[in-house]
């Protein structure tokens, strides 16, 4: 038995090691359950801040609707979902690329490796499930380098899944700024986190407030508008009462910008997408329940 926590402890280190290296950055640990690199020890006898206040209230369903959890060999991380595509039944789900080996695994590297991963939900929508259900994913592409940690996963679902489109470059990042980040922190029910954006420093996106714990890797930050703003890579103190670190959209398109046929992804129409939520209220007829698609919408040019 010691044998083995003592080996344990040395593959933590090897594997800390290997990633610092191949990212160029050093990192205090990294975590078991996502991967999730902590840059710093969290300080003794100081206080930080208070620790990360998860939500899952009804006002925050919107958010929790599109966010899941992403299961992947003895492990788990986070993700949200950017698209829907109603031909293809198919969801495209957003989340980090350190889930996977360091370097790049670009779409057509995908189609001959083959990654599989599983994708668990707790909502269809509006909807709160009486409990998880699992669906089996691809892994369509990633990135797991300095400053472009970022992948595409993407499964059929059961229902028309709820989703925020990803923002455009022109996107501005304001300092003080709230934003909702969401995530699956130690691997239990996925949750909201108000945040608030300190700005971009180097090829990160850093946030304070309810920071990342293991488990939120690859969740999703998301603004009050619907867009899709960025994805959670790393934290500063394994607690959460440091500063968080996300990917911003600059890294995210440059790197999917280059994955075709996926690239359409990047030029989703908010104000199309928000049309779809409007509820409709059937004067003439019975009420009834109508998918996201029964009003047609004019194509933007």
């Amino acid at each position: 038995m010691f044998k083995k926590i003592i080996f344990f402890f040395v593959f933590l280190n090897t594997i800390c090691f290997s990633l610092s290296a191949q990212t160029g950055r050093k990192f205090s640990e990294i975590d078991p359950l996502d991967k999730m690199p902590i840059l710093e020890q969290t300080p003794k006898n100081i206080l930080t801040g208070f620790a990360p206040n998860p939500q899952r209230g009804e006002e925050f369903r919107k958010f929790l609707a599109a966010s899941v959890k992403i299961g992947v060999s003895n492990a788990s991380g986070s993700g949200t979902i950017v698209y829907y595509d109603k031909e293809k039944n198919l969801a495209y789900v957003a989340t980090c690329g350190h889930l996977w080996s360091p370097g790049v695994m670009s779409a057509t590297e995908g189609q001959k490796r083959k990654l599989k991963c599983r994708i668990i939900v707790w909502y269809h929508n509006d909807k709160k499930l009486d409990a998880p259900k699992t669906y089996p994913a691809d892994v369509v592409f990633y990135s797991y380098v300095d400053g472009q940690d970022t992948a595409l996963v993407t499964f059929s679902p059961d229902w028309i899944p709820d989703y925020f489109p990803i923002a455009p470059t022109t996107y501005e990042y304001r300092k003080g700024q709230k934003a909702h980040s969401l995530g699956c922190d130690a691997g239990s029910e996925v949750a909201h986190y108000e945040i608030e954006i300190i700005g971009i420093f180097g090829a990160d996106l850093v946030t304070f407030r309810n920071s990342p714990r293991p488990g939120r890797s690859g969740g999703g930050l998301m603004d009050d508008n619907g867009w899709y703003i960025g994805t959670c890579w790393g934290t500063q103190y394994r607690d959460g009462t440091g500063k968080g670190f996300f990917t911003p959209l600059k890294a995210i398109h440059s790197f999917w910008k280059k994955q075709e046929p996926y690239a359409f992804l990047l030029n989703q129409d908010l104000k199309m997408n928000a049309a779809k939520k409007l509820p409709i209220l059937d004067k003439n007829n019975t009420q009834g329940s109508y998918e996201p698609d029964y009003i047609l919408l004019p194509f933007s040019i």
